[in-house]
């Protein structure tokens, strides 16, 4: 079991750019897979939220993200998003890049079509609605260099998360 750090906003690789997996067994992409579901769950069990977790955020500059989501635990590699819904909807949103600590309101695409590995190398083509699009479009940023804040355009969303909870 490999419990990485998250690095936290204000870390320069979270800004970066994420290079594509070339080679789905190689060591290093194996231990980033692991370290991502480890990290993930433990994350889950300290916070009891978050539906997944993109490699930069523990340091690797690389396209995998691990979900773990009410009904569904998957790893993406290579995700790229080739549809987007012009129908958008308001979600909360948060961070583990952020301690978790505070939410805030933005925009997303209500449904999305992705294009990506699985862990065995396999291509797939997925569509994902509503709380999927929008956890897949925050990880996918995440590859991107690109975070959630960037897209708050209404500041008085901002909650902290026990204020938000109540």
């Amino acid at each position: 079991m490999a419990i990485r750090e998250v690095l936290q906003f204000g870390n320069p690789l979270l800004r970066e750019g994420s290079a594509a997996v070339s080679d789905l067994n190689s060591p290093s992409t194996l231990q980033t897979m692991e370290d991502l579901r480890d990290t993930l769950l433990d994350l889950q069990r300290i916070h009891g939220r978050g539906g997944g977790l993109a490699a930069p955020q523990i340091g690797s500059l690389t396209k995998i993200i691990f979900i773990n989501a009410p009904g569904r635990s998957f790893f993406l590699l290579n995700p790229a998003i080739v549809d987007r819904s012009d129908e958008m909807f308001d979600v909360w949103d948060f961070c583990f890049s952020a301690s978790a600590a505070f939410v805030a309101q933005i925009e997303r695409h209500r449904r999305i079509v992705v294009e990506y590995q699985d862990e065995n190398g396999a291509g797939q083509t997925e569509e994902f609605e509503d709380y999927f699009s929008e956890l897949l479009q925050h990880e996918i940023d995440h590859l991107n260099g690109k975070l959630f804040v960037d897209l708050i355009d209404r500041p008085e969303t901002i909650r902290m998360i026990g204020e938000w909870e109540q």
